[in-house]
């Protein structure tokens, strides 16, 4: 079961594997819409004013199609068995699912109202905000399972690019950490300029 958890790409990839992927990412996008939670760039959760629905499908989209386009150059460029796209495409649109329940955090208004907190007990930022020790224990809650959610994903797309890929040893690692790092930057760029657009 936790392995199924953790690397599910050895039973699903392929068509299926981009299917099923890219309905979790339309799913977690409309859950998204309605408690306000967004992913600015690949490993990004955070909260957000009012947008449209289509804001949260393009920018989840413009996340995975990221990651994927510079994980299936970088397959070809160092890879020395023949790369299929669909399973570069598919299996890291499957790998998304761990930001699935991640798209309900922002149900709870604790975590908006810690960060107010925070901001006016240690900077003087905003106005006074009243929290209550309960309220406190649920933002780091949600907090942590974010944390959580976020090394899970990580996790997926690693398995993901090493069986899509056939990259193994030391190069996999770092081929992995230099595309992460890149998409990252690239993710966080696209989605602020897109966000700008709206306003």
């Amino acid at each position: 079961m936790i392995k199924k958890l953790i690397n599910p790409f050895y039973y699903i990839a392929g068509l299926k594997s981009l299917a099923l992927g890219l309905a979790i990412i339309i799913l977690s996008s409309t859950i998204g819409y309605f408690s306000h939670t967004h992913f600015p760039s690949i490993i990004s959760i955070k909260t957000s004013p009012d947008m449209p629905l289509w804001y949260f499908i393009i920018q989840n989209l413009i996340n995975w199609l990221t990651i994927s386009t510079f994980m299936y150059i970088a397959a070809i460029l160092f890879s020395k068995s023949k790369v299929r796209i669909i399973d570069i495409y598919g299996t890291q649109a499957l790998a998304r699912y761990p930001y699935f329940p991640a798209a309900f955090i922002g149900f709870s208004e604790a975590l908006e109202l810690f960060g107010k907190y925070i901001l006016w007990t240690t900077l003087k930022m905003g106005e006074p905000v009243e929290i209550s020790n309960i309220e406190i224990m649920v933002a780091v809650t949600l907090i942590v399972f974010s944390l959580l959610l976020t090394i899970w994903l990580i996790a997926l797309m690693f398995n993901a690019f090493k069986i899509s890929a056939n990259i193994k040893g030391s190069k996999l690692s770092i081929i992995f950490i230099i595309v992460l790092v890149i998409s990252v930057i690239i993710t966080e760029y696209l989605n602020y300029q897109f966000t700008l657009k709206l306003y």
